[in-house]
């Protein structure tokens, strides 16, 4: 094998290596090719769909991979990278291709003005963390060196109407260990009248929270 080849060979495993386990996040980190906007050091994920609802993710460059962010600030790019939805990470991207100034993504669309004030990031957290199923979670895990913690995984369609499909957030409840965290229950809140549904795994439905814990009684 030629002497460039083998350095080649090395470097991808480098790279693989970086992106499978990223300093401080939680393996593994999925790579994928996906095309979005860079603006304020962050890509905002545009296609595939399935991420149109993400935040925008926190640019984290490899050493040994440029990534003119100068450059690319307010460019709509392709690139591979790894999404690290858990710390919010767009990381180690390669293969970077321009395609053109950033569009806005539908998720950024104004909402109706008919529509009814959705509920913020925050008040869909706060409440969560008043469930007594959480609250409980937290007392359990009191003086142990696990702890609980929720994690905002699907945000709302602004456009979407009350009770239709893309009014909700959705929305991961664990404990997080020392190596490792834990899915307790994944949470669905209604972005409008704050209306609290669990996703049955079992059954594999989504159901109220007041059968949940009739359910959980019997």
């Amino acid at each position: 094998m030629k002497i460039h080849s083998l350095v080649g060979v090395v470097a991808m495993l480098i790279v693989s290596l970086a992106v499978a386990c990223p300093a401080g996040a939680t393996p593994p980190v999925p790579v994928e090719t996906v095309t979005g906007c860079v603006k304020d050091g962050q890509m905002l994920i545009q296609t595939p769909e399935r991420f149109n609802r993400e935040k925008p993710l926190k640019i984290n460059p490899c050493t040994n991979i440029p990534f003119d962010l100068q450059r690319l600030e307010g460019k709509q790019i392709r690139a591979r990278a790894g999404i690290d939805l858990y710390n919010g990470a767009f990381v180690c991207p390669r293969e970077v291709q321009i395609v053109g100034d950033c569009k806005p993504a539908r998720a950024d669309a104004p909402p109706k003005k008919d529509l009814p004030r959705q509920l913020s990031d925050d008040e869909a957290d706060e409440i969560v963390w008043g469930l007594p199923e959480v609250q409980g979670m937290v007392k359990q895990m009191k003086d142990t060196k696990t702890t609980p913690f929720s994690m905002i995984t699907g945000y709302p369609d602004p456009k979407a109407e009350p009770g239709k499909p893309g009014s909700f957030f959705e929305i991961y409840v664990g404990e997080r260990r020392e190596t490792h965290t834990v899915r307790v229950m994944t949470l669905l809140i209604d972005a409008y009248n704050g209306s609290i549904f669990v996703y049955d795994e079992a059954a594999d439905r989504v159901i109220p929270i007041e059968q949940y814990r009739k359910q959980g009684r019997k």
